[in-house]
């Protein structure tokens, strides 16, 4: 039970007078006991991964992470997602606001914030975290099952919850989701367009109708729904790369990259996800974007022989030979052990018509493993 005099607040907005305004006229009211700021979304994450908060005032419209993606962010958290949130807005993005809303906020109050306003917003959201809803209540445990295993319980906790209150689209989400956990994928489908239909924001519905669809091996649909899912919350990195291979699979190869390059710009380039990214596309025979890929890495981490190995390998591939030999030589000089890299150095050496430089590093190869068979073969083609 949360206790509305002493609760810990968090208030989120990039404007330091609002957060103090707010503040205040939380004081004059009589609720919370210690309140937290922050001044974007990224912050206020890190707040809520730290520190318990009982309620957390959001402004819509943050710079960097909106609060929109860190609404997504919570309700995705398994620890965080049941944290009630009042959603602040301006009256420009009244209807997102009350879309988004309709499945994932507890309230939301449009600025200027009024003493009178905040104080029934905040006591009916207390008022409802302590009491829940019947509808809720199905839904709390609807997911305590599927924690547990249980799908079928889960789906006739979903099923109860939305005959308690068909209009709104979350039970019916929910629904679909569990059904494809289960993988009864014509069901999951059924319910996900229900809900799609139903709230056009529903990110999580849009989302799941692409992932359904790419088991379907319906690549046209799944591109048409994760695109959706993109648009509405492109900072869920996840969506953003399958989607992206999505395209990769579907021959779209500048719509992935332009996709790829967006998740990157989102998730600050980290050479964690440009590598998969880049493994990927040779996977796939997309060397060109690979490469320039692999050039990012490498001008974060210039020293790493793997991926100058990996550099050389594709640039064979493009028949790049001069450019090949020069990554491989220096991830040979790094990597003395790997005999696949001489091996490769060896290759575009005899491709290049260069017999005489590809005996040394073959040469080596047999110093390592003298009964190499495919080096002892290509030494004799160089003498």
């Amino acid at each position: 039970m949360i206790d509305i005099q002493e609760m810990t607040v968090l208030i989120v907005d990039d404007m330091v007078s609002m957060t103090k305004s707010i503040h205040n006229m939380m004081k004059v009211i009589g609720f919370g006991g210690n309140f937290l700021f922050a001044n974007n979304g990224e912050d206020a994450l890190g707040i809520l991964q730290k520190e318990h908060v009982d309620l957390l005032l959001l402004d819509f419209n943050l710079p960097g992470m909106s609060g929109a993606e860190l609404l997504s962010i919570i309700r995705e958290d398994k620890l965080l997602r049941e944290l009630p949130v009042i959603m602040i807005t301006a009256e420009a993005y009244r209807d997102y606001v009350a879309e988004v809303g309709e499945s994932e906020i507890d309230a939301y109050i449009l600025k200027p914030i009024t003493i009178k306003l905040l104080e029934e917003k905040v006591s009916q959201v207390i008022e409802k975290t302590n009491n829940p809803p019947l509808m809720v209540q199905h839904l709390r445990k609807a997911r305590a099952f599927e924690e547990r295993g249980d799908l079928d319980s889960a789906i006739a906790e979903a099923r109860l919850a939305m005959e308690v209150n068909p209009s709104v689209t979350r039970p019916i989400r929910e629904l679909g989701y569990y059904y494809y956990l289960k993988n009864e994928l014509k069901a999951a489908e059924k319910w996900l367009l229900k809900a799609a239909e139903m709230n056009y924001l529903d990110v999580f519905a849009f989302h799941y109708l692409g992932e359904l669809y790419l088991k379907n091996n319906d690549i046209k649909k799944a591109a048409y729904y994760f695109e959706k899912a993109m648009k509405i919350s492109p900072r869920h990195l996840e969506r953003g790369v399958n989607f992206g291979k999505t395209l990769i699979r579907m021959n779209m190869i500048p719509e992935a990259v332009d996709v790829f390059e967006k998740a990157f710009e989102l998730s600050g380039s980290t050479n964690q996800l440009i590598e998969e990214i880049a493994d990927f596309c040779i996977e796939e025979g997309v060397n060109e974007y690979a490469v320039r890929l692999l050039e990012k890495i490498l001008k974060m981490q210039p020293n790493r022989p793997d991926v100058l190995f990996k550099m050389g390998v594709t640039l064979e591939k493009l028949g790049e030979l001069k450019r090949a030999v020069a990554y491989l030589k220096r991830s040979a000089d790094l990597d003395q052990e790997n005999i696949d890299t001489r091996i490769h150095l060896a290759k575009s050496y005899m491709a290049l018509n260069k017999p005489i430089m590809a005996e040394k590093p073959l040469r080596q190869v047999l110093e390592k493993n003298q009964n190499n068979e495919l080096a002892k073969e290509m030494l004799k083609r160089c003498v």
